[in-house]
């Protein structure tokens, strides 16, 4: 049995690259801290390599989009002063937001250098590794490295059109030199973050902390990425096979146990280590510079009793309880919505970021449940009611003609300012054709603002990546 022993608090970080914040790392030279030939040269130099890729994760830049995402799509706003938040509200994000080409960047960072683990290891530069951690390791990487593309397409890239050219720069090889070059086209990189998390799916270990990505969490991820290409089949296949592991990952009893107990929780699946001190953690504290949206209020105060009774005072009343406990007056706690407890990353724990849940994977489960030809739609139902019941909420009955929509709103009452998820199922219903996106968001009043612009720090960088419709 594969087993992944070695613990985070005792990471060595090397860091390979340092990147300049006004180019893109798609087409920039790093600056070594060793060079490249000796950076990996056993099991234990591999393993400080793949630990600054988990690093690169928890770094500022990619820290705190879910609040940006939130306020762009139907679950908040941001109501304080956020570093680059100027246009999100407005679904109106101008080319030259400096944040966003940091974010743009950073994610390419942690591509660049799980390429960079991906080649060494290949190369059999680590001498004593066992076969089966190199391939536990590659796997990590190419998690890594689908994740950030997934991620990166599903920013800047028509994700939700198959057919189209313009997805986003593929980086499978490590660069050292400046490369410009073009936009992939949407299939192509679907192609390519599909075929990592079948290699890491495959590969990766098992029986691994939450703050680790493994064989599950790759299968977790490619259920939601089946789901984005239409392949519901696959999708409803492997996030029922999620959702019945046998890791010991299932969902908590208590909603407010999953934020309160972080990385540990047993239904997360993947969300990055944080700590005190230089462990650091998210920039998800900022989230008291934003509050929630009148849809996510309106949809919580339908859940319960009569329609405009909610009252957040005390524990909150009249309200979804996953929404009474965000932000009820004793539950929100310091940072105003009480999903990210901890005040900041010296003097507590820091704010992990939910990558991937067992929650998520019951709704994903569900969708493709209910739209993959010949869908048993009591299973789509159950599990859209499993979350409903552990929330406390009376089960959706069985309704053709509503299930699909009952399981995006459930996503939004569910997820709420964790990953985007309620953004990017808003785009994908419309283009799918089962919501007017306007109706949801009024400032939503073109197909072009279902995309982020390309930064234009990035097109300085490199002048082959086309910018973006409308921008």
């Amino acid at each position: 049995m594969k087993t992944f022993k070695n613990t985070y608090r005792n990471f060595v970080y090397l860091l390979l690259l340092v990147v300049a914040t006004s180019c893109s790392i798609d087409d920039v030279k790093p600056i070594y801290q060793l060079p490249a030939d000796q950076a990996v040269t056993d099991e234990t130099s591999a393993q400080q390599v793949l630990n600054s890729v988990y690093d690169l994760g928890r770094q500022f830049d990619v820290g705190g989009f879910p609040l940006y995402l939130a306020a762009y799509g139907n679950e908040g706003k941001i109501s304080g002063f956020l570093s680059g938040g100027n246009g999100y509200n407005t679904n109106q994000v101008p080319v030259e937001n400096i944040y966003l080409a940091n974010l743009y960047n950073g994610y390419y960072k942690i591509i660049n250098q799980s390429n960079f683990l991906i080649r060494e290891l290949e190369a059999g530069k680590a001498v004593g590794i066992s076969d089966e951690r190199k391939a536990e390791m590659i796997a990590e990487a190419k998690f890594h490295r689908a994740f950030s593309h997934f991620t990166l397409l599903r920013y800047f890239g028509q994700f939700y059109d198959l057919n189209s050219n313009l997805g986003i720069v593929i980086k499978t090889q490590y660069s050292t030199e400046l490369v410009a070059l073009p936009r992939h086209s949407v299939q192509e990189v679907y192609n390519q973050i599909i075929e990592d998390l079948e290699f890491a799916e495959a590969n990766g270990p098992v029986f691994i902390p939450h703050y680790f990505t493994g064989s599950l969490a790759a299968r977790a991820l490619l259920a939601k990425v089946s789901l984005y290409v239409g392949d519901y089949p696959r999708a409803a296949t492997l996030a029922n096979e999620v959702i019945n592991n046998s890791e010991g990952y299932v969902l908590e009893t208590d909603y407010s146990q999953i934020f309160l107990k972080s990385f540990d929780s047993q239904e997360v699946i993947y969300a990055p280590y944080s700590g005190p001190g230089n462990e650091g953690g998210s920039t998800m504290d900022q989230v008291n510079r934003t509050t929630y949206s009148s849809n996510l209020e309106a949809l919580s105060d339908a859940q319960v009793g009569v329609v405009g009774d909610g009252d957040l005072f005390g524990n909150g009343s009249g309200y979804d309880p996953r929404f009474s406990f965000a932000y009820s007056e004793y539950t929100q706690g310091n940072n105003q919505n009480a999903k990210y407890p901890f005040l900041d990353n010296v003097t507590s724990q820091g704010n992990t970021l939910f990558h991937l849940r067992l929650g998520e994977m019951y709704l994903i489960h569900a969708e493709a449940e209910a739209r993959r030809p010949g869908g048993v739609l009591i299973d789509a139902l159950n599990s859209l009611n499993a979350l409903r019941l552990r929330a406390g909420v009376t089960a959706k009955a069985l309704d053709t003609s509503t299930i699909l929509e009952d399981i995006r709103e459930e996503k939004l009452l569910e997820l709420f300012f964790e990953n985007g998820e309620p953004w990017f199922d808003m785009v994908r219903y419309a283009t799918l054709g089962d919501i007017d996106i306007s109706l949801v968001k009024p400032t939503i009043i073109s197909e072009n603002q279902y995309v982020l612009p390309i930064p234009s720090q990035v097109r300085t960088g490199n002048n082959n990546v086309s910018q973006n419709p409308g921008y």
